[in-house]
């Protein structure tokens, strides 16, 4: 009567799946960052609003404007408009969240 083992080493679909996961993270946080930063945009044409965009890649998400005047919108001295800033550093917890979920799931 003999005992056997058998190990198998799923460490590389386990990697796969957690990069996975943590890409989907990324993804759903750029769109709420998009979302948030249009929610806070001040708006005269829309045209500031509607160029707002979220970047994700495999570890990072990123919100913003390529419009020439969007900097100077965020960072206008006295004026209050800013809006990837507080997209951002108002809803940390939410994000967090959503990274928690993303690698509980």
């Amino acid at each position: 009567m003999g005992v056997s083992f058998h190990a198998t080493d799923n460490s590389k679909d386990v990697i796969s799946a957690m990069k996975a996961q943590i890409r989907q993270a990324m993804e759903a946080c750029g769109k709420e960052m998009e979302a948030n930063a249009k929610n806070r945009v001040h708006v005269r044409t829309g045209a500031l609003r509607d160029s707002i965009e979220y970047e994700a890649g495999d570890d990072y998400a990123a919100v913003g404007s390529d419009l020439d005047y969007a900097l100077a919108e965020e960072m206008r001295n006295g004026g209050g408009h800013d809006f990837v800033k507080p997209a951002v550093s108002e809803h940390v917890s939410d994000y967090e969240n959503i990274i928690k979920s993303a690698l509980e799931g």
